[in-house]
């Protein structure tokens, strides 16, 4: 076990339960093919403001939860649904020994030599990190410079990180920064100020500027989180704004990547709203995740992420990944597929930053970088890779050839074991990738928030759905490692 399972276990055995409440959401694997759907925007357009604002971490502190008193919602739409409420703790676990559905079986096989070795359905991130006892964060996350402690909580987070008793928003608007419109309407969705001392709070509306993706006062920044998984209860469960207020409050994620199935519409639908509501109430960043694979059906995606860019574009909150893992087609086809979602999406809302799948399952973007998306800006472009399957000596020199060629690269999806979500946890080159990332200042999801007993799940199987969690709920080394990573990161994230 390295040093960094070592810290977040010792944190983690010292913890006491804790309440928080908010939500987020991850995505999947390689080659899972699936039918589009529609869906409509779910936020009133003008909404009045928020019934209650965030409690401001009722996780972290026995005290101080001050919730907020409203204000003028931002911009039109809705202060955000009635702040988060400390989260009622656990619901129970689920049983042990929760199945893996589909996902777990190889796809497709990709030639080495047209993006190495394929990735296979269905990965779930094995790491987690632990929740605090009585509010005191993991001995992996580093602590901030610039957070609101807790007023009288019984243990606080660490200096610098978000306050036991915070203050929740008075419904601003949309924080300076954000780049103007280039045509179409602004959404009339969800808005107004981020909780204080959370990543949006300090960073606000994103953009794309060269190969880089920047905040509202134009510094650099790179997003550290969990993805979601969407394939089975044992990953939907935690579609709830309790898990979602834990994993962003307890668990450091800046960012969660929210998947939804093209062919699950009418039932997801509302569960990734509900997460991407509790990422605006908890001030953390959200993907929301057209989670097709091989095939995508624009006609589809461009009718959903127009529901979506109406209820969520006037929030800096959200970025829209519109192809997961595009497979068995040229770059030509997806750039074309990418131009008529984009376009729907711009119609509405034109600054929010829009994520670009890339040939053979999101690991060839330097073949995307050759001949970019050019009918609108702040785009960038996915990769994916799993350290044990895919290792940076064969697949590194894509992300670097994209960089060079200006353009922006965002990791959506990775793990430190085998591309079919299951294996051998490779330390080692996770590291090695890791190393690279942060050099570059290139965000990354980890795969998965569930507990289907795959090496990748962050969560056991005896895993509450709604949190707090301890130690005893954390997969290793798989969850361990990567949530101390997670962690480690977040005081540069709140860091003006």
């Amino acid at each position: 076990m390295n040093n960094c399972v070592g810290k977040i276990l010792l944190g983690l055995f010292a913890m006491l339960p804790v309440l928080a409440a908010g939500a987020c959401a991850s995505s999947t694997s390689p080659s899972t093919a699936h039918s589009g759907g529609t869906s409509g925007g779910h936020l009133a357009t003008g909404g009045a403001p928020g019934a209650a604002g965030n409690t401001g971490g009722s996780s972290l502190g026995t005290g101080g939860a001050n919730p907020a008193t409203g204000g003028t919602p931002g911009r039109a739409g809705n202060t955000g649904a009635a702040g988060v409420s400390g989260g009622a703790s656990s619901e129970g676990g689920i049983g042990a020994g929760g199945v893996s559905t589909s996902g777990g079986v190889t796809t497709e096989g990709g030639a080495a030599d047209s993006g190495g070795v394929t990735e296979s359905g269905g990965k779930t991130g094995t790491g987690g990190a632990t929740g605090s006892s009585g509010g005191v964060k993991t001995s992996g996350g580093a602590t901030t410079s610039g957070g609101v402690t807790g007023s009288a909580g019984a243990g606080g987070k660490s200096a610098g990180g978000t306050a036991a008793g915070g203050t929740a928003p008075t419904g601003g608007s949309k924080p300076a920064g954000g780049t103007t419109s280039v045509g179409g309407t602004p959404g009339t969705g969800n808005t107004g100020s981020a909780p204080s001392g959370t990543p949006v709070s300090v960073h606000g509306q994103l953009k794309v500027v060269g190969n880089q993706i920047v905040d509202q006062n134009g510094k650099v920044i790179a997003l550290h989180g969990m993805s979601m998984y969407a394939w089975n209860t044992q990953g939907t469960q935690f579609y709830n704004a309790s898990a979602v207020g834990h994993l962003a409050k307890d668990l450091d994620c800046a960012i969660l990547r929210i998947p939804i199935l093209p062919n699950s519409l009418s039932t997801q639908t509302p569960l990734l709203q509900a997460v991407v509501d509790a990422c605006i109430a908890n001030g953390i960043y959200a993907i929301i995740d057209w989670h097709s694979g091989a095939g995508a059906d624009a006609s589809a995606a461009s009718t959903f992420f127009a529901s979506m860019a109406t209820a969520y574009g006037n929030t800096p909150n959200v970025m829209y990944e519109i192809w997961n893992e595009p497979s068995g087609v040229t770059w030509p086809t997806i750039k074309t597929y990418h131009e008529t979602v984009v376009a729907k999406i711009r119609a509405i809302d034109p600054d929010n930053i829009i994520l670009l799948g890339t040939p053979n399952w999101d690991q060839q973007p330097n073949l995307a970088a050759a001949d970019p998306v050019t009918t609108s800006t702040n785009l960038a472009y996915t990769f994916h890779f799993y350290a044990y399957t895919h290792h940076f000596t064969s697949f590194g020199p894509n992300v670097t050839k994209a960089l060079a060629a200006g353009i922006a690269i965002f990791v959506t999806e990775y793990g430190g074991c085998a591309s079919t979500g299951n294996g051998t946890f490779d330390a080692t080159e996770l590291q090695t990738w890791w190393d690279f990332l942060d050099t570059n200042n290139i965000g990354c999801t980890n795969w998965s928030v569930e507990t289907n007993g795959e090496t990748s799940a962050i969560f056991k199987t005896t895993a509450s759905k709604t949190g707090p969690w301890t130690t005893a709920d954390i997969t290793d080394p798989d969850g361990t490692t990567v949530l101390n990573y997670i962690q480690s990161k977040y005081a540069a994230t709140v860091a003006p």
